[in-house]
């Protein structure tokens, strides 16, 4: 049993052997004001913290959408409107949800003050700093992202979502086959498998393996039919393998608030114009939104002259 140290208390009036030291008692006023300066005691919580421990059934954002409608929904919010996020964080109950919704609506501060607030319940919880190092990643701060990936993956290092997410690091760093090696590893992992496997459709993609990223998107197509990102990408993959048609009837089943988007509209303009459907295409490009900046303005640009032409 650990020995625990007493408070000693010194008497106000104490004897020595040879001389009596005298202490004056203190006055209310004097009692009063320790009592303020000591009030933050009372504010003190001694109740233990009970730590959570991971429950993989527990992990993953149930709360949102139908997963045969947005299959990826599931393991991220990434593609959850602003709005819609903004009314289901009323409604959730789940600590580590709430704190990551809240970098994912840009309020990092808000975000990991949530974070520091449950540390102490969830230190030894694989999410957590997961979920710790998306906040960091939506930042674009990599070096604390992958500090927290790692430590997540030190309580388990078989958690396919921290794996992943550094495969996303290392795809924006442009370091491609590590990105790679982590989506592979990831996807192998099992339970957490659809987005590392649309990740790496997507890897596919950016090099030309248009058949490669096709298997792996019907895949996730079966599983979700009507997932708007999975259609989208596979529209991709049959415009990049030359069946325009197909990619025209997968372009064609999206929301309109998909197809403006510039990443997206610009691939089924194209489509529509190799098949001769010049006033389709214009009128898709018209409608979309505007790229604004980097790699996207230069394919903006190049689309709008070779529809117009």
């Amino acid at each position: 049993m650990k020995k625990l140290f007493p408070i000693l208390f010194i008497l106000a009036a104490c004897t020595t052997n040879s001389n009596r030291v005298v202490s004056q008692a203190p006055t209310i006023d004097e009692i009063v004001k320790t009592d303020e300066a000591n009030s933050w005691v009372d504010q003190l919580s001694f109740e233990k913290k009970v730590e959570k421990k991971y429950l993989a059934d527990e992990d993953g954002f149930t709360f949102l959408l139908d997963e045969k409608k947005n299959i990826l929904s599931k393991e991220s919010l990434v593609n959850i409107g602003t709005v819609q996020l903004e009314e289901s964080l009323a409604k959730i109950q789940d600590p580590l949800t709430k704190f990551v919704a809240k970098c994912y609506q840009q309020k990092f501060d808000e975000g990991l003050k949530l974070a520091d607030e449950i540390y102490q319940i969830y230190k030894n919880n694989t999410s957590y700093w997961n979920q710790v190092g998306t906040c960091y990643l939506l930042r674009s701060d990599y070096s604390k992202a992958i500090l927290f990936y790692n430590k997540s993956r030190d309580l388990d290092a078989k958690y396919s979502p921290a794996v992943n997410n550094l495969g996303v690091i290392y795809f924006r760093q442009g370091k491609f086959s590590k990105a790679l090696l982590a989506f592979k590893k990831a996807s192998d992992l099992g339970k957490f498998s659809v987005t590392p496997n649309y990740n790496l459709a997507q890897l596919f993609l950016k090099f030309g393996n248009a058949a490669k990223a096709i298997s792996i998107l019907q895949g996730l197509q079966k599983r979700s039919p009507q997932d708007q990102d999975v259609v989208a990408a596979l529209a991709t993959a049959n415009l990049l393998n030359g069946d325009y048609p197909q990619a025209i009837i997968g372009f064609s089943t999206l929301d309109k608030s998909i197809i403006q988007r510039p990443n997206v509209g610009l691939n089924y303009c194209v489509a529509l114009k190799l098949l001769n459907r010049k006033s389709e295409s214009l009128a898709i490009f018209s409608n979309m939104a505007p790229a604004s900046s980097g790699p996207l303005l230069d394919y903006y640009q190049k689309v709008e002259k070779f529809i117009r032409n």
